[in-house]
């Protein structure tokens, strides 16, 4: 069976838009697209005769420190959350990553690298980790938490 190819004559604005001059249609039963449409039209009109844009294949992107990156996580090593509020402060990886470029500058062992860079950037991590400081430090609060140990809260 023949079918009709009139969808590939104009757009569906026009066939509405002929359809609404033409008295087919009521201007009550228009589309609720046809005012926006008609309000801003789009920069391309979108035909169906349209060609299809070409595909070409995505380059692969590689940088040298995608692949330590990969070995930190690969062993869970890599670190959480990052506070993208502060702008200067460097994320963990990237700490990591400086570390690991400093360690086998110096001649560390390819083995060794992930493990001692991870050892090293653990210890400044817990040195800057911020002690929180009580409003009022003779309340009993401040006191239970001091004593707290939280690493072995669980073990009784």
């Amino acid at each position: 069976m023949a079918s009709s190819r009139l969808e590939r004559i104009g757009t569906i604005y026009t066939r509405v838009e002929g359809l609404l001059i033409r008295g087919a249609m009521k201007p009550d039963d228009r589309p609720v697209w046809f005012d926006v449409y008609r309000a801003f039209p789009p920069i391309v009109e979108p035909k169906f005769a349209k060609p299809k844009p070409e595909i070409k294949p995505i380059r692969q992107i590689l940088y040298k420190e995608d692949t330590i990156r990969a070995k930190f996580h690969a062993n869970g090593q890599g670190f959480g959350a990052v506070n993208m509020l502060n702008p200067a402060g460097e994320t963990h990886t990237k700490k990591l990553i400086q570390q690991y470029e400093k360690l086998k500058s110096e001649g560390v062992p390819e083995s060794e690298l992930i493990e001692k860079s991870v050892s090293a950037i653990g210890l400044e991590r817990q040195q800057e980790a911020p002690k929180a400081v009580p409003k009022n430090p003779d309340s009993v609060t401040s006191h239970v938490l001091a004593d707290a140990d939280l690493k072995n809260i669980f073990k009784k």
